[in-house]
């Protein structure tokens, strides 16, 4: 052990090898990283709404909490019974038009290692219901009403870069993180309430592909972002909506 310790010439030796391997290593490196290790990109995806129709739907804007106003009425005064059956509404059937921006996402990527990135992400998805009604006279309000819901996530996200060439890359990635949401109602009465919900958002991505030069890139991904959304006044939780099974999305990396 002493004789080897002594023998300076192992020394020069390891040396060496290290010189070699650190230049080698700073290159495979540079390789790696070539794009540079951030990125950020902003993207559309699809919105599958079937939920968030029904729970637009749902909302009924019935100013009056008794829906059985034939019955309400029964015994009022004329006078009473007017201003009750003016101010009463219902959802028109049939009259229901649903539109929505989609899930318009932005993100910021780390890329910690050739196989992990690390990031967050923010997620917004407004989806409004447009209709018409009845009054208690059962005649149509021509002015229409809306319920409107907006969704807002913001969660971290570790992206697994299993793939890579030159231009192109294949992924995977997870998101998990929390979840603002608000729905709003208007009659033409002007009557109009506000309810909002707290909750958490998953985001899966289950194949993801991005094509690209040295800075600026594509991406199109298959998955799925869920959200949980916690009701007030009752108190439970349940499912609010999936989105952006297909999605696009455009970015910068340096």
């Amino acid at each position: 052990m002493i004789v080897l310790i002594m023998n300076r010439p192992y020394y020069y030796i390891v040396l060496l090898l290290l010189l070699v391997a650190m230049p080698m290593a700073a290159e495979q490196l540079a390789k790696e990283f070539a794009h540079g290790r951030h990125a950020i990109r902003i993207g559309w995806g699809d919105p599958c709404l079937s939920n968030v129709k029904d729970q637009l739907k749902g909302i009924n804007n019935v100013p009056l909490e008794n829906t059985s106003y034939l019955e309400h009425i029964q015994g009022m005064p004329a006078p009473e019974a007017h201003e009750y059956l003016t101010h009463y509404r219902m959802a028109l059937a049939n009259s229901h038009r649903i539109t929505t921006t989609g899930n318009i996402f932005f993100g910021y990527r780390y890329q910690l290692t050739p196989l992990i990135g690390l990031g967050a992400e923010a997620n917004l998805l407004v989806a409004t219901d447009r209709f018409y009604m009845l009054d208690g006279y059962r005649t149509t309000i021509n002015q229409q009403a809306e319920n409107q819901l907006l969704s807002l996530s913001l969660m971290p996200t570790v992206r697994f870069t299993y793939y890579r060439q030159r231009v192109l890359e294949l992924y995977s990635a997870l998101g998990v993180g929390y979840n603002y949401v608000t729905y709003s109602y208007a009659t033409p009465s002007n009557w109009n309430e506000l309810d909002v919900s707290h909750g958490m958002s998953l985001n899966a991505t289950l194949f993801g592909v991005n094509v690209g030069g040295e800075h600026w890139y594509a991406e199109a991904e298959l998955g799925s972002l869920c959200s949980w959304s916690f009701m007030w006044p009752q108190s439970t939780w349940g499912p609010l909506y999936g989105s952006r099974l297909l999605s696009v999305a455009f970015g910068f990396r340096f």
